[in-house]
């Protein structure tokens, strides 16, 4: 498997891993110390994307973090299934009319910043 691919995987992973969790905000992933620090920090990572994403008034913010939601994070505690995140993306891009091809576009920015936080030590620096 090719590392963009693995990266990719793990992007999608990490905000089903957050939707799972319940979508917490940054006080309740301190609070709960009791998971492992791995999955805090990607739970962190993933609520700095959508937030930082969500508080921009200029666009594609809002509508990259409503992408994420629509597409990786709907039914989070079932495995997807073949061919259900392009399904996905398409009605996402048919009811906001904006083509396939932006929301991939979106998309890949969500998992870029994902992978810049989440590979930085201490990436989730609001955890701090």
């Amino acid at each position: 498997m090719s590392g963009n691919k693995r990266n990719k995987d793990r992007a999608t992973a990490a905000f089903r891993l957050w939707a799972r969790a319940g979508c917490p905000g940054m006080e309740e992933i301190r609070r709960s110390g009791g998971g492992a620090a791995e999955d805090m920090l990607t739970c962190a990572a993933v609520f700095d994307v959508l937030e930082s994403n969500a508080g921009r008034a200029n666009r594609p913010g809002p509508e990259i973090a409503e992408a994420v939601r629509a597409v990786y994070m709907r039914d989070p505690g079932r495995p997807l299934k073949r061919s259900e995140v392009s399904m996905r993306a398409r009605r996402f891009a048919i009811s906001h009319y904006v083509s396939e091809r932006t929301v991939y576009y979106w998309l890949r920015i969500a998992r870029t910043m994902w992978e810049r936080l989440s590979n930085c030590p201490g990436s989730a620096k609001t955890l701090q």
